[in-house]
């Protein structure tokens, strides 16, 4: 058994573990079309977001520091037109300490990203999208509604989240999860195993991943922006721009750029 770092080897499994997750790419590309000026996502992974969105004709940059799943971003790529892969740029980077040559008009830190990061660093993350936001632009932050995050059982058992068979090798893969929950420290700590076993028989591969998922309320969110300099424009309990309440499932911001002193 190997202890890897998340989104290095399970890259491979990445897409196939979110195949199914669309909900958030018609209000996202509303929101793409209707500014003038390119786009950034920050955390743009193997191009689950960016890629319907250049074929929307959306002009957008991604940037995340794995190269594994921008390699896949750029596999993918190569399979679409040459008008939608004129429309995308990828950038290895990280998204606390970036500088890229330009400004734009939306900036995205799409489904859970700004998860991955404790509150120091989400706050350097923040500064740098403010420094590359225009001066009318918009950022997005998606994140779960934190009343679903310490709904997480914390029984620290060992669950079998999906089976699904990998269609390159043609392994059957079951994806396990355990999850610890701390609410004094705002974390959800999830160990994550794949078992890959060959379709023919034979020795089982099994890959684990540990990592902290860093949960806010939305006043907390509202904080954070204004110390990033930043203002919270809009606060949706999801897709359809439904009233945030804690009978949502998602916390969706809306944020521009503070220009008070």
């Amino acid at each position: 058994m190997s202890t890897i770092p998340l989104y290095e080897k399970i890259a491979h499994y990445y897409d196939l573990t979110h195949a199914a997750l669309q909900a958030d790419i018609p209000f996202v590309r509303s929101l793409a079309l209707a500014v003038d000026g390119p786009v950034l996502e920050l955390g743009c992974g193997s191009g689950r977001l960016l890629l319907p969105l250049a074929r929307a004709g959306v002009s957008i940059t991604g940037l995340d520091n794995s190269p594994h799943m921008l390699q896949r971003a750029r596999q993918k790529l190569a399979h679409e037109t040459a008008v939608t892969q004129a429309r995308v740029t990828l950038v290895e980077g990280d998204m606390t300490a970036f500088a890229l040559p330009q400004t734009f008009s939306l900036i995205l830190l799409s489904y859970n990203t700004l998860m991955h990061l404790p509150p120091a660093a989400a706050e350097a993350a923040l500064r740098a999208a403010r420094a590359h936001l225009h001066a009318a632009g918009r950022l997005f932050i998606d994140l779960p509604h934190p009343l679903t995050v310490t709904q997480t059982p914390d029984d620290h058992l060992l669950t079998l989240e999906r089976a699904f068979t990998d269609p390159e090798s043609g392994d059957l893969v079951l994806q396990l999860a355990s999850s610890r929950l701390d609410q004094e420290a705002q974390t959800l700590q999830v160990t994550w195993i794949y078992d890959a076993a060959p379709a023919a028989g034979g020795v089982v591969r099994r890959l684990v991943t540990q990592i902290d998922f860093y949960y806010w309320y939305a006043h907390e969110v509202e904080m954070l922006l204004r110390r990033a300099g930043l203002r919270l424009l809009a606060l949706y309990g999801g897709y359809r721009r439904e009233s945030f309440s804690d009978e949502g499932e998602r916390m969706v911001v809306i944020a521009g750029i503070n220009a008070s002193p």
